[in-house]
């Protein structure tokens, strides 16, 4: 499985491997031109959100980037985008390489109220993505961000229970580098959901989803030969299968592969096996 899908959902996803991409396209392409002024536009019954930004192919900088929201043909939200969260360096429209739109409008809690997603990205080799989250209140009469940093990944916007309401499905990045080098990293599911304008951890609800993903970790794992580590993949299935309270059986699976040296890696077995006890204990997936 790629570091990066989100496989089974039509919903388009932001990855980092197709900006990278991007970005040495456009490095290879660069021309003595001045900043151009983009404008990006998204439109849900009485809500329009505009993103506007300029661009400068020689600095390979983004710049002036303000988001205006009107609401009923008022205007509730205009001001200038703050620096990125944790020392970013430059907030990119996180669609603009992949000839998309980085603002879009979405009723996350299917409310009858709809919210207006800005996915950015913060200019590192291929971290970090960012979401700001603008809810409405009706006390205000204005809209106000909620920011939410998803590091090395995106996410993609799927109804799972067909209920009106999103839930944002991604990777738990916190699984990067902590097993392997981030190549042969992998990461369990994470589910989020937007309920009273704020995100809720919601993996656990969802366990059809946790058995999927780890069954295609489970292939990946065995499929790998050893000339390469796969204690990143077996990492991230073990953090699936004790989410579905099933890590008994994964300890002991583990325990018999690495013997038979079919789970391998820079970790000797008992060092794997310790350290990811401690670390699915400190990320609170074992209790």
């Amino acid at each position: 499985m790629a570091p990066f899908t989100f496989p089974g959902y039509n919903a388009r996803v932001r990855l980092a491997a197709a900006l990278a991409v991007a970005l040495g396209a456009v490095l290879v392409t660069t021309a003595a031109a001045a900043p151009r002024p983009h404008v990006e536009r998204a439109v849900s019954g009485e809500v329009q959100a505009v993103f506007a930004y300029t661009y400068d192919r020689r600095k390979f900088r983004f710049a002036k980037q303000r988001l205006k929201i009107k609401r009923a043909g008022a205007t509730r939200f205009n001001a200038l985008l703050r620096r990125p969260p944790e020392g970013g360096i430059n907030a990119q429209p996180a669609g603009f390489f992949a000839h998309r739109r980085s603002v879009s409008i979405s009723d996350l809690d299917g409310d009858g109220e709809p919210e207006v997603l800005l996915d950015l990205f913060w200019a590192g080799a291929h971290c970090c993505w960012y979401t700001q989250i603008y809810r409405y209140s009706p006390a205000t009469e204005k809209y106000a961000p909620l920011v939410h940093v998803w590091g090395n990944f995106s996410y993609v916007l799927a109804d799972l229970e067909h209920d009106g309401r999103q839930e944002l499905v991604t990777r738990d990045d916190r699984f990067s580098y902590a097993f392997a080098s981030f190549a042969d990293s992998r990461w369990p599911v994470r589910i989020l959901g937007y309920r009273l304008g704020k995100l809720t951890v919601l993996t656990k609800a969802y366990p059809s989803e946790i058995w999927r993903y780890a069954t295609e970790l489970w292939r990946e794992a065995l499929a790998r030969k050893k000339s390469r580590s796969n204690q990143g993949i077996v990492a991230a299935w073990a953090a699936d299968q004790a989410m579905l309270g099933r890590w008994r059986q994964a300890s002991a699976t583990i325990d018999r592969l690495s013997r038979s040296r079919r789970i391998h890696g820079e970790l000797s077995r008992a060092q794997f096996e310790r350290r990811l006890r401690r670390f699915l204990q400190r990320l609170d997936y074992l209790k």
